[in-house]
Formats: C-alpha cells, structure tokens, sequence
C-alpha cells in the first residue's frame, strides 16, 4: 500500500484480482454485536471447520438429536426432506425430487453430473457456530457433496460415495455480519445418480473466537496513546499531507481522522535539499497516521475494522499491517483496505530479489459496483490469519486471499523469510495526493471515520 510504484490497471472492469479471481458480493450495510472482553487464555476460532471425509461406518438413523432441556433443536431449513415441492429448494440443472430412493417419507433429492439444490437460509445470528447434517447415497465414484456456502467464510462440504444411506456432518461459524447461507446438495460429475435426504440445520451456540485486543473509540477526546502511536511529518510516497497528532480524535465515540488545507512554513525545510521531505519550503495539506507498532502485535488471528471510507479524487484512506521484523517490503504488508481512484483494493506485498521492489497479490474493486450509497455507510474490512492463509473481506465477501506457502521473500533482504508468519502491527491512516491523484479539486476538510478496531483469536 505505502509506495508510490503499486499501480494497478484501472480500466473498465467489475472487479478483478492480479492472481487469481474472487467472489464479489458486498451488502451496502453491517453491523457486529458487542464483544465480550476475553475473561482467561485465548481459544481457538471454531471457523469454519469442516467434518473429515465420510468415515465408511453406516451410522443408524435414531432421530433429531436433543439439546439439554430435553427438546430437539430448531431444524432451520425449509422441507428438510423434499416432500413439499413448495420451492424451498432451488432445484436446477436436471436434478430433481424423486420417490425412487427416499432415506425417509416419500421423496429426496436425485442429481446427476452437474446439478443439485441449494437453500438461501435468513435470519441466522452473525459469529455463531451452525451444525449441518445431510444423508446421503451414491453408487457413483463421483461424490455427491451436501456443504454451505455465503456464509462469511470458505465454502464447507462433506461428500458421500457408500451405496447405501450414510449421514455425515459439519460445523461453519457465520462471519461478523452474516445472517445467510447458502445449503446446498450437488454432484459434479458422473451420470449415475445420487441421492440426498433429510438435511438438518442447527445453531450449536456462539463461536469461540475471543477477543484480544479492540479499541472502541468510545467518547469524545485525544487517541489513546496506549494503543496507538502516530506519525509525524511527511512521510512516504511522496504525498502531499503533513502527518499530525491533532488530525485524530475521538468524536462521539468514532475515531475521526480529518485532511485539512494548511499554509505553514515547513519546520524540516532544507534549501538545496534533493529529498522530498525536506525541499518542500511549505505545508499545504495535513492528516493523520495512526499505528499500533511498539504497543501492539499480534501473530495469526482476525482483525476486523468497521469503518466508512472517503471515495474522494486525491484521498487514499487505509487500514494496513506491517511486520514486525525487516525491511520494507520483506515485512510483510496486508492492505486490509486501501480506497483510491474508485475502487477499494485488497492487496499483499512481500520480498523479491531486488530491493524495495515488492512481489504483490493485489486485487480492486469499483466502488459503482457496489451499488448507490455504499461510500456514504459504514461497512467491515476483515483480515481472518492462519499459518497457512490470509483472507481479506469485505461485509463478509472475499476481496483476496493469498496462500502463505508462496509468500517467502527473495534475496534483496531476510532470504528466505516468510513475512506473514512473524507479528504485524496495524496501521489507520488518510492520505493525500501520491496513488490517490490529484487534490486540485478536493474540497476540504474531509473525514475518514472508523467506528471500531478488534483483533479477535
């Protein structure tokens, strides 16, 4: 994100990633639940954790599980069974209800090569951990799949190949602002048929994320200054804003960070002086920077900001990371989110073979694709961190992820290092000028608004 040589192709697109494609599907709004401040250790995030692979054990079928006060829990789906044909499901590309081999009353799902149904389930309570249940029969090698999807995590599915009716299982956890998902049974190859039936939906209860860290903002005043540092001065990128302390204040329970015209000598003013910082003879333009480096780190986890970006021509707000260790790039930088020129982007920097020349996994965004009103609301930027992936997403959808098997810097500095597997810092800052163009015409002052920051383990 903080250097000037990150360009990317800003032509007519609908949203594209450098490396590979992803899923674009952004509300216009979100809302989180309050948190709970952790009481002990940290556990671990149940996520999105799928059943293994049938086992090949038959399981007898003795009925709806009960919960501790004796009654079977809420199935959340709709004809769980196939027995009304009323619609529930969406059966499509040749699949369809069948009596020939039901597990249970009169009718089940019989798909095929490329078909199936799927069930777009309302009303479920975001950062909660749900249990599906299917059974399943198949005298096909190719498996037929019962999973979840659109949930605010990675997709989740357990296949089903025995020749007899087998039930198997997984759990999901809803992301941060998630009330939907998508059930579904599928086969995606082979011509013999396969069969689903009875398909069970449960809440299991709250997800075992905790939180670890979070600044709310709440009040009216200065920022804390013992979760964040700022940053003083020009600074990078060659922007034109003078980094301040006093463009970041609580306000009403909002971190607000404020670019304002100025017209004030520069106190690192050096006549002659061939660096950037110091040949700039006056301050036109200040913001603000925050960052948690020297008070805060975390390794692994889920960072998860709720904030309304500018989408302003010459602004380029972010809320970034950087590690702990190194040189800039072969730290490691995750762009959670930067908006600019339109679009917002989700992007990946690491160490190659020459010095300060970044590999990126980059990815942007037309913020008009997004709908009317969405830079006018508050929206989540997550950043969900395993040792083996980082996600970036974006009122639940994924904007980018990058697999960290790849991520190892080249020879210019830390050879050899895996960047994303040390500590990151995290960074809130408004920029002017440098990627995001021009501030000809911005109209100012104006405000880049975070309403929350949480780093839950």
């Amino acid at each position: 994100m903080r250097v000037a040589f990150a360009i990317f192709g800003l032509g007519a697109f609908t949203g594209c990633r450098d490396s590979k494609s992803a899923q674009q599907a952004c509300s216009p709004s979100c809302e989180e639940p309050e948190p709970v401040e952790e009481t002990g250790s940290a556990s671990t995030d149940s996520g999105t954790s799928p059943s293994a692979e049938e086992t090949g054990d038959a399981r007898v079928d003795t009925g709806t599980d009960a919960d501790d006060t004796g009654s079977p829990p809420v199935n959340l789906l709709e004809d769980p069974g196939f027995e009304s044909g009323a619609g529930a499901w969406s059966i499509w590309g040749g699949a369809e209800r069948s009596e020939s081999a039901p597990h249970s009353g009169r009718w089940a799902l019989k798909a095929t090569a490329t078909n199936g149904a799927e069930q777009r389930v309302g009303g479920l309570e975001p950062n909660t951990v749900y249990r599906l249940k299917g059974w399943g029969k198949n005298n096909d090698t190719e498996p037929l799949l019962i999973g979840v999807k659109d949930y605010g995590g990675d997709e989740v599915r357990v296949s089903f190949t025995a020749p007899e009716y087998r039930e198997n299982e997984l759990t999901f956890t809803t992301g941060f602002t998630n009330t939907a998902a998508t059930i579904y049974a599928y086969k995606h190859a082979g011509d013999t048929p396969a069969y689903a039936d009875d398909l069970v939906l449960t809440a299991d209860g709250p997800s075992g994320r905790a939180l670890v860290w979070s600044d709310e903002f709440d009040g009216s005043g200065p920022v804390d200054t013992s979760r964040w540092n700022t940053e003083s001065g020009f600074v990078r990128n060659e922007e034109v804003q003078w980094y301040q302390a006093s463009n970041a204040a609580r306000v009403d329970g909002m971190l607000v960070i404020e670019a304002r015209s100025e017209d004030r000598p520069n106190p690192d003013f050096v006549a002659g002086s061939s660096d950037w910082r110091t040949n700039r003879e006056t301050i036109t333009h200040s913001s603000a920077s925050l960052t948690t480096k020297g008070l805060f780190g975390f390794q692994y986890g889920h960072l998860v900001v709720r904030a309304k970006v500018t989408n302003e021509a010459g602004t380029w707000p972010a809320i970034w990371t950087l590690g702990d260790e190194c040189e800039w790039p072969s730290n490691g930088e995750v762009d959670v989110m930067e908006n600019y020129g339109g679009n917002v982007l989700a992007n990946f920097a690491w160490g190659s073979d020459s010095r300060w020349s970044p590999i990126w996994d980059s990815s942007h965004w037309p913020v008009s694709d997004f709908g009317p009103g969405w830079a006018d609301a508050f929206h989540l930027w997550e950043m969900e961190w395993s040792e083996d992936r980082i996600t970036i997403r974006l009122d639940g959808a994924v904007l980018n992820d990058v697999d960290l098997s790849g991520t190892v810097n080249g020879a210019a500095a830390c050879e050899g290092l895996n960047p994303f597997r040390q500590a990151h810092h995290i960074r809130l800052n408004l920029a002017l000028g440098g990627a995001g163009g021009s501030v000809e015409d911005l109209v100012l002052p104006t405000q880049y608004v975070v309403d929350y920051v949480r780093v839950y383990r």
